[in-house]
């Protein structure tokens, strides 16, 4: 099983539609996809059509209330596709946050959950919250890769400093294999600060930033209406091919950490 987080500590990058995306673009695929919403706002569940009722188990309750992850786990259901799921977040999700800083090894806790379901799943996808909080900081410690999504516009480019400090932090005292992809989203090829702010990515992160730009797209917006994924409801826009190009540039990736990681063993 292959985890990968989507964070950034702004909002308004495309972080959920990210998500979302990557999600339904592996399981499209044939890949067996677990998406999990880790945002309190809730929107990776609302973007897959999953509403929770009284009594049912979310996020929350796996991670402060000791329920079983499998227990939490939601069918989704999209044409074409056979094997995706959704854990909810859960709207006391939030609470979380200051439950499990109390907890000894609470960076660690969605890593032990994870690792309960590892045979039923080939993807995990964790949809972070726009903070660098104990959520954020579990789904970075689980992960093989983080994907950051990055909107070409200065400010956006320039938070981007503060949440690599924190990968490297984990790199350092808890996942020293994690890998980070950067993602030019809402990228604007008339706009010429977007164009700049590009290039300037490039020249700071080099290899580490994708070679796929998620252009602006009105597609994305009509399918969040529609409580689809730009894959499913708009399949040929120029959003959906490059989010597919995007999770063939992860598999890869993650495949070949995977290759690396079995020769090491083996010599």
């Amino acid at each position: 099983m292959q985890i990968l987080s989507v964070a950034n500590q702004k909002g308004g990058v495309a972080k959920t539609t990210t998500a979302l995306s990557l999600a339904t673009s592996l399981a499209q695929q044939g890949f067996r996809v677990l998406a999990v919403d880790m945002d309190p706002q809730e929107n990776l569940s609302a973007g897959f059509g999953v509403e929770l009722e009284d009594g049912d188990l979310s996020l929350f309750e796996v991670l402060a209330r000791k329920a079983k992850l499998a227990d939490a786990v939601v069918p989704v259901e999209l044409p074409g596709i056979d094997a995706l799921s959704v854990l909810p977040a859960g709207p006391r999700l939030a609470q979380a946050e200051a439950e499990l800083l109390g907890q000894v090894g609470f960076d660690e806790l969605l890593k032990f959950k994870l690792a309960q379901v590892a045979d039923a799943y080939d993807y995990v996808v964790l949809d972070c919250p726009p903070s660098l909080g104990a959520l954020t900081i579990n789904a970075l410690g689980a992960s093989q890769l983080v994907v950051v999504p990055v909107q070409c516009e200065f400010f956006s480019a320039r938070g981007v400093a503060k949440l690599m400090e924190v990968v490297e932090l984990v790199q350092e005292r808890r996942n020293p294999t994690l890998q980070v992809r950067l993602v030019p989203t809402l990228f604007d090829k008339r706009n010429k600060i977007s164009k700049v702010v590009l290039s300037e990515l490039v020249d700071a992160f080099g290899a580490r930033v994708s070679k796929i730009a998620v252009g602006v797209d009105t597609r994305v917006r009509e399918a969040q209406v529609h409580g689809l994924p730009v894959s499913i409801y708009a399949p040929r826009s120029r959003a959906s091919l490059a989010y597919e190009a995007l999770a063939c540039e992860v598999h890869r990736t993650l495949q070949t950490q995977l290759e690396g990681r079995a020769h090491g063993q083996a010599a």
